[in-house]
């Protein structure tokens, strides 16, 4: 089991009105991560969180980082004490 922590910013945080929380995983799997967020906060954020069309991370305008700010994925390992950045991208010139 591991401890993961979450930093949510734009529509993330506006959807948890957290900035942040800590899950326990007892696999060490983005997708256990993405799971236990949906079933926590439900269809909106399954909206936002994850691709209807592939079931991986929803790639549309937003962007989900590890510790060292390296872009994750669906099936990605996370490490303990690890924090993930879920955020919204920003067009604009």
């Amino acid at each position: 089991m591991i401890t993961v922590h979450t930093e949510y910013q734009a529509r993330f945080r506006e959807i948890t009105r957290i900035t942040g929380e800590s899950f326990e995983l007892k696999q060490p799997l983005v997708s256990e991560l993405a799971e236990r967020i949906t079933q926590k906060y439900g269809a909106e954020m399954q909206a936002l969180l994850i691709d209807p069309d592939t079931q991986d991370l929803n790639a549309k305008g937003t962007l989900y980082l590890d510790s060292k700010g390296n872009r994750i994925f669906i099936d990605d390992s996370l490490e303990d004490g690890e924090t993930v950045v879920f955020m919204v991208g920003i067009a604009g010139g």
